[in-house]
């Protein structure tokens, strides 16, 4: 089921898309060989780490308090970071003689391309992705001093990068990212709260800050949002708050079922009290309306329709003629009469080897 949802996620994605995807320890290392192989090696953006519980755990030798969120993008050259996360990640900027801007990791530039007497200390070393504003800028050069950057080669996944001092001595870099980036202040008792602040019944929700800072990640404030998984609503309940925080247009789709009441009493109450004020029954006596204003966006609801996709049902005198029709058109009219529980195997490969009809 996971390949086939990735699946379809890569193909729903624009091609500067970007898919983020939470999962714990024990299937984390099988969905990044899987990721990998679906959205390919070079279209991985990151592996988030998020500490998800504060303290605790001092009894334990190994303390388990975060998830992994493994994040890819359709494709890595028209992927773009935000303004706002190259200066919040610690990217220095560089402008070019042509006023081209350039962002490159502060910490590569201090620990790597510093002090012109260590030019060959981290030789072989990994480093954080060199960003940049612009791909078709890349073969630029980056004055900077003592050294000059230039980018002479580009491979997926991964830009070579010689450092040239003035003396004319090189020294190449292979520039490619860090396996993990970590997120941590934003806790698991926040999602909580923040329910509770709703008198939504539902434990242990992602927190609003969290999704809001993986939406931050990506430039387009016009962005569409798909989740499969919405759960208590997390998700919308985020883009309606970074809509209001920095003026985006973002939208979202939520996709649930309603197992214990999890899509009307949960999902679909929470994103109608925080848009409306008051609950579906007109209750206003939760929290979170005395602290915030209402969002007052539109919530359009659209209800599943379900059918059975079981391949056999032998008192199911539809597929009875499904398979009487298939024999028939194997030329094989001499059991085109039966149907028991020998001929279910029989039937299920008849039907892989024909074309599904299409009706006009």
């Amino acid at each position: 089921m996971m390949n086939e949802r990735l699946k379809l996620a890569k193909n729903l994605l624009k091609n500067d898309g970007v898919i983020f995807v939470s999962i714990d320890d024990n299937e984390q290392a099988y969905l990044k060989v899987l990721m990998d192989e679906i959205f390919g090696e070079e279209n991985f953006v990151t592996n988030f780490i998020w500490q998800k519980k504060s303290g605790g755990g001092l009894n334990k030798l190994i303390y388990e308090g975060h998830e992994y969120i493994l994040c890819y993008s359709k494709n890595n050259y028209n992927f773009c970071l935000s303004e706002k996360n190259k200066k919040m990640s610690g990217f220095i900027k560089y402008k070019d003689k042509n006023n081209n801007s350039f962002f490159i990791n502060s910490d590569i530039i201090r620990n790597n391309f510093g002090k012109k007497d260590n030019k060959f200390e981290h030789r072989n070393k990994a480093y954080e992705d060199l960003s940049k504003e612009d791909k078709e800028k890349w073969n630029l050069k980056l004055d900077n001093k003592n050294y000059i950057l230039v980018p002479f080669k580009k491979e997926p996944g991964k830009h070579l990068v010689a450092k040239i001092f003035n003396d004319e001595r090189k020294t190449t870099y292979s520039i490619i990212k860090l396996p993990f980036t970590f997120v941590s202040g934003i806790w698991t008792k926040d999602g909580n709260n923040e329910v509770d602040s709703l008198n939504i019944d539902f434990q242990n929700p992602k927190p609003i800050q969290l999704i809001m800072h993986l939406l931050d990640l990506h430039s387009n404030k016009n962005a569409r949002v798909l989740d499969f998984f919405a759960g208590s609503g997390t998700t919308g309940h985020a883009i309606l708050a970074l809509n209001q925080e920095d003026g985006g247009n973002r939208t979202f789709t939520l996709v649930t079922n309603n197992e214990n009441q999890i899509g009307i009493s949960v999902c679909y109450e929470r994103l109608y009290r925080i848009n409306n004020g008051v609950g579906t029954k007109n209750e206003a006596d939760f929290d979170w309306i005395n602290k915030n204003e209402a969002y007052l966006n539109n919530l359009n609801v659209y209800d599943l329709k379900y059918f059975n996709t079981n391949p056999i049902e032998i008192d199911n005198n539809e597929i009875k003629e499904v398979f009487t029709k298939m024999l028939i058109d194997f030329n094989n009219t001499s059991q085109s009469n039966l149907f028991d529980n020998n001929q279910r195997e029989l039937l299920i490969n008849l039907s892989t080897l024909k074309s599904i009809e299409k009706k006009e």
